[in-house]
């Protein structure tokens, strides 16, 4: 083979590679459009319903297995059953298909055309979303009247009577009786692990559902208000089976429906209100009018209210109250540790405080470091490694502060403390962190400004001392003329600038000394700047559709906001002190009732079974006017 031949081969060996990659490509980014295809999520309900006839409402999933439907909001329907699910699988021509359905049973309130939202639901790794359903809501049907006189008044579609028998003021009786006559056959109620707590100390409240009647579905029709403690859902097993259990003498079905981890942020005796749960009771009665005296079945709605309870919550004791106790409650353990034991100037280290156990963890945080001169420091990155279930919230915070040294020098960081109250004994606990020797080598920091390039201790002062020495002991003779800059203004100036500078830095050093010993103030100052960073999670999170931690991340940032800006420690913060604190400040009575009503709008939307995004978008929007009022305000 000459070298021209070799040339035609290579030629034609990349132009093969060539058509057979580009073949490739194609057959792949036809399979991956084919598979993102595949699932498909919709919603079907009729367009137009007599007021008074139920409708199925049908979210159908095509080619996916889906887990954690979520609802839209449907304020203009009554749920009467559901979900019922179904699921096929089609084989045609070598292709399978697979479908689940999920049907929920509704009846409209009032007449009118009314939109039901999107619904969402997890498949394949991703979240699909249903089309929107608009249903026009006609007057009631006299056809249904007629009919609901010979049918179950429920519209159970598995039951006529085929002698037309019944009237309707009878079968509208019946109903009411069946409902006294299970009453006492099914129940919800809130059961606490604990009645009697400290501040700050995790107790769990259960919503538990009792039953001896077949049930179709249940559903949250009102949400408990939890005012005055800190709450966070625990997420049940979707796996958990119903529990037998005898109350005064009967065994009951029990199944847990809900459940909560309460962590209460003022003393006294907090109440929590009732929560409703809707659900539908499957009643088998005996037939008087059917064939051979079968049972008929009646689809009877309840709505299920749960006991109002109370807690008493005790006040944190003051004997042995550490100076630096900022509100933690469980138990913990505090560590602390630095990157490097030397650097150079310019060079950043990391210095490590990690607070990890059982407890109030969300609600604890940053400690506040204290550098010694000569050290710039940002904010901290917060690595949080958090699982709430039902023994509480357990794991870690890690806060990694990142410090740059502007001076040589040997210095000290010293070591931090951590207090907090273990209330299974009742006392208070302080964990102290060892000190870091750290050894800056190099010149001084071109980029030290007042905060960092103030003198550390006498062995600068003395450095500095020496920066000026003189090179002869008798002054020598200089020629002068008028272009000499010996004895000029400009060389007296040169003269002078480090006595100047000494003193300058001498102030700036006590300046520095005043602002860390002002606590108060330097909380003020990050008030505004730790809110905005909150805030702009809760913006990620509502880009992702996540509603509760969307809440909790605009719940966190309105109170440490008030927390900071008014020096109130979390341990004491409640609406009652914040209004009270907020009124001294002069704020408007206006911005008080509206910060109160959206801290109460993010604790009752942690409850809600719906997402609604143009709802979380206008909430999102109110905290940050509602921060900018309160920044102009508050002085």
């Amino acid at each position: 083979m000459n070298f021209k031949n070799g040339i035609n081969f290579i030629e034609k060996y990349f132009k093969n590679a060539i058509r057979i990659s580009v073949l490739i490509f194609i057959v792949t980014l036809f399979n991956f459009q084919n598979t993102n295809a595949q699932s498909k999520f919709s919603a079907s309900a009729p367009n137009s319903i007599p007021e008074n006839q139920n409708f199925n409402l049908s979210f159908n999933l095509q080619n996916g297995s889906g887990s954690n439907l979520r609802l839209p909001t449907m304020n203009d329907f009554t749920l009467v059953g559901g979900p019922s699910t179904s699921s096929s699988t089609t084989i045609m021509n070598g292709n399978v298909s697979q479908a689940e359905t999920y049907t929920y049973v509704l009846r409209p309130k009032k007449q009118g055309t009314f939109k039901i939202g999107k619904a969402s639901i997890d498949a394949g790794g991703t979240t699909l979303y249903s089309n929107e359903v608009s249903i026009t809501v006609n007057a009631p049907s006299a056809q249904k009247q007629k009919q609901q006189n010979q049918n179950d008044p429920f519209n159970d579609p598995f039951f006529t009577d085929p002698f037309g028998s019944g009237q309707q003021q009878e079968s509208q009786t019946s109903i009411d009786d069946l409902k006294k006559q299970i009453k006492d056959d099914v129940f919800v109620k809130v059961v606490l692990s604990k009645n009697s707590v400290y501040q700050g100390e995790m107790l769990t409240a259960t919503y538990k559902l009792y039953f001896r009647q077949n049930l179709s579905g249940f559903n949250l029709s009102k949400s408990p208000s939890m005012e005055g403690f800190w709450s966070k859902e625990v997420e049940l097993d979707p796996k958990r089976k119903q529990t037998m259990e005898t109350i005064n003498g009967k065994q009951y079905y029990e199944l847990d429906v809900l459940k909560y981890n309460l962590y209460p942020q003022r003393s006294g005796t907090l109440t929590i209100s009732p929560a409703e749960v809707s659900t539908v009771a499957q009643v088998v009665t005996q037939s008087r009018g059917g064939f051979f005296g079968f049972g008929q079945q009646h689809n009877v709605p309840l709505s299920l209210k749960t006991n109002a309870v109370t807690v008493n919550v005790k006040a944190l004791p003051e004997i042995d109250k550490p100076k630096d106790y900022a509100g933690a409650v469980g138990q913990f353990n505090f560590a602390t540790s630095l990157s490097n034991k030397e650097a150079k100037t310019d060079d950043a280290v990391t210095y490590t405080i990690k607070i990890s156990g059982e407890g109030n963890l969300n609600l604890i945080e940053a400690p506040t470091v204290s550098l010694p001169q000569g050290f710039e420091m940002y904010d901290p990155k917060l690595k949080e490694n958090l699982i709430n279930n039902e023994n509480g919230i357990s794991g870690s915070k890690q806060y990694d502060y990142l410090i740059v040294p502007r001076l040589p020098g040997d210095f000290k960081i010293s070591s931090e403390s951590f207090s907090y109250f273990d209330p299974s004994q009742g006392k208070y606990f302080t964990i102290t962190s060892p000190e870091f020797p750290l050894k800056i080598t190099g010149e001084p920091s071109k980029n030290s400004n007042g905060n960092s390039s103030s003198i550390n201790n006498q062995q600068d002062v003395s450095i500095l001392g020496e920066d000026i020495r003189y090179i002869k002991t008798s002054v020598p003779d200089f020629n002068k003329n008028e272009n000499s800059f010996f004895g000029s203004i400009g060389f007296i100036a040169l003269y002078f600038i480090p006595f100047f500078a000494f003193i300058g830095l001498i102030a700036f050093r006590k300046r520095n000394k005043k602002l860390a010993a002002d606590i108060v103030g330097s909380k003020r100052r990050k008030a505004l700047k730790l809110a905005k960073k909150r805030l702009i999670v809760a913006e990620k999170h509502l880009a992702y559709h996540d509603k509760k931690n969307f809440y909790d991340e605009v719940s966190r940032a309105l109170w440490g906001y008030i927390g900071n800006k008014l020096n109130i420690d979390m341990a004491e913060l409640s609406k009652d002190n914040a209004e009270e604190k907020l009124l001294v400040k002069n704020v408007k009575a206006e911005t008080i009732l509206k910060l109160q009503q959206l801290i109460n709008t993010c604790e009752l939307s942690l409850y809600s079974l719906s997402s609604d995004d143009s709802e979380m978008k206008n909430n999102y929007t109110t905290a940050l006017n509602l921060i900018a009022d309160l920044e102009d305000e508050i002085k």
